[in-house]
């Protein structure tokens, strides 16, 4: 059972460091670089491109196995409803699904969004959702070293 379990913790994290990994690499790397080194006109493509490359892997596979593994972890740490109000996990737990269901909302409406908002509009939303996914990391930080329930 300890391989099975450790099983679901090495895929979740991976999932979320694929994630937020990939969001940072975008917002930090791809995207300096494709504005210093594509012309103008390539730049618009190049980011629909790879945002919608990187929303395909997230949506289809990150977040549904983060979703899993995540409800999975939940459950054999000994999360129930009757415990989620009255520990300081399931506080940090509530926490975290809120967060994790902005996100996913933020996240959804990027691509729609992006071609509604300025260049200023797009990008300020990606930073926002990809600060929260790194708040998402710290609630996560922190349930590993509160006790479960």
């Amino acid at each position: 059972m300890l391989l099975l379990w450790t099983l679901v913790l090495f895929t979740h994290i991976a999932a979320a460091t694929l994630w937020v990994g990939g969001q940072l690499m975008l917002v930090f790397v791809m995207m300096p670089v494709m504005r210093k080194t594509a012309r103008p006109e390539m730049l618009a493509e190049m980011a629909r491109l790879s945002g919608r490359r990187f929303a395909k892997i997230s949506n289809l596979g990150l977040f549904p196995v983060l979703v899993v593994t995540g409800t999975l972890m939940a459950w054999h740490d000994g999360v129930r409803l009757s415990t989620v109000n009255s520990t300081s996990f399931g506080h940090v737990l509530e926490v975290k699904i809120v967060v994790v269901a902005l996100v996913l909302g933020l996240a959804g409406t990027h691509g729609f969004a992006a071609r509604r908002l300025s260049r200023r509009g797009v990008r300020s939303l990606a930073l926002v959702t990809m600060a929260l996914s790194v708040v998402i990391l710290a609630l996560a930080a922190a349930l590993a070293v509160l006790p479960s329930p």
